[in-house]
């Protein structure tokens, strides 16, 4: 009995005596290499488990109910793109014409109707169509999160019974704005065109050269001078970004916060997006080629600053100077919404999302009594 339980271990004693040399060394190597691999599978694990409860506690508001840290297997930031943008060779991207209804959280079913490339109100109509007004700009003058006459645009259209013509596109830069406003002017005469910029947000956005799934033109200082890029030259510069032409190697740990982590720094995040031009300008630079190009409009043009939320709670609001200096210079008029927003209640002119938080209908509201007053007095 004894003698039978150890002739398997000597069979296999003996096969590996019998097993050359090399052999013996290939499965020692591969062994080790799996041990190894397992060990530090278990701690990258860990250290992934372990980040995931450190992004939930850091990130916890007061009643912790956002567990997605926790529960959610994909770690990477998806864009989410709607179907009323298409691409376009020279903005980058515009509105698509239909009518849509957004069911995503924070945009509470609204109701987006595009014809011919602009937001319209089909539920009213103003009794004159002379002198309209032209207003472009980014998500504040489209109306994200709002339906079609709850835009600051079409408010405006009726308090004045004029024609608000909404030019706005979601994600847009200053300088896309102003291309989008010359691209319209050649289509009809309008008496004033204003342009929207979104204090600390937009100005960033004209140096880069793509957004989400969409190229954008951007600001760079070439050879001494400034200009902006053509579509095609920013189709360039991401086409030369490594991680944008090979995105599998970070989509294999799509699952992990830790290697999101490191491949945002290096440009990706669930998508090849915000890439910054080599030879961007400043946003100095930017302002000034904007307001110059706005002022060279054969239109009456006016500048309206509008503030993000966080700017009613201690953020600085320096840039807002810089552009309401700038316009003056230049003989743009100058809209400023702050005082008009500061005294009222945010949680009643900001719709509170799990995202960017735009104007609420009653936002929108004031931003167009406000532009409706400076109107009034010019």
């Amino acid at each position: 009995m004894g003698l039978n339980s150890l002739r398997p271990s000597l069979k296999r004693s003996e096969q590996e005596l019998i097993r050359p040399p090399e052999a013996r060394l290939r499965f020692r190597l591969l062994k080790t290499v799996l041990i190894n691999l397992a060990i530090t599978c278990a701690l990258f694990l860990c250290l992934e488990i372990s980040y995931r409860v450190w992004l939930y506690f850091r990130n916890c508001d007061t009643l912790c109910h956002n567990i997605a840290f926790l529960t959610k297997l994909d770690a990477y930031h998806r864009d989410k793109v709607y179907g009323f943008l298409s691409a376009d060779r020279v903005v980058g991207y515009a509105p698509a014409d239909g009518t849509f209804v957004i069911r995503e959280p924070g945009w509470n079913n609204a109701t987006i109707t595009i014809r011919q490339g602009l937001r319209i109100n089909p539920n009213f109509d103003p009794s004159t169509t002379s002198n309209p007004i032209l207003a472009v700009g980014e998500s504040f003058v489209f109306g994200d999160q709002v339906s079609d006459g709850e835009t600051w645009p079409a408010l405006l259209e009726r308090r004045l019974n004029r024609r608000v013509v909404n030019g706005g596109v979601s994600g847009y830069g200053p300088l896309q704005a102003v291309l989008r406003a010359e691209q319209l002017l050649k289509l009809q005469s309008y008496s004033l065109v204003i342009l929207s910029i979104l204090v600390g947000e937009d100005l960033p956005r004209d140096r880069w050269v793509n957004a989400s799934k969409f190229y954008r033109p951007s600001v760079i200082l070439d050879d001494g001078h400034l200009r902006h890029t053509t579509i095609a030259e920013s189709q360039r510069i991401v086409a030369d970004n490594f991680v944008c032409t090979h995105s599998e190697i970070a989509e294999f740990f799509f699952w992990s916060h830790v290697a999101r982590r490191f491949f945002s720094t290096i440009g990706y995040d669930g998508r090849c997006s915000n890439i910054v031009h080599p030879k961007a300008a400043t946003e100095d630079e930017i302002l000034n080629y904007v307001i110059e190009r706005l002022a060279a409009l054969p239109v009456k043009t006016a500048v309206l600053i509008q503030y993000p939320r966080y700017s009613f709670e201690g953020a600085s609001i320096d840039e807002a100077h810089k552009i309401r200096a700038l316009a003056i210079h230049h003989g743009v008029q100058v809209i400023d919404t702050y005082a008009a927003i500061k005294d009222k209640p945010l949680r009643e002119t900001y719709i509170y999302s799990p995202w960017w938080p735009h104007h609420s209908p009653s936002g929108n509201e004031v931003v167009a009594h406000a532009i409706a007053n400076a109107l009034e007095v010019q």
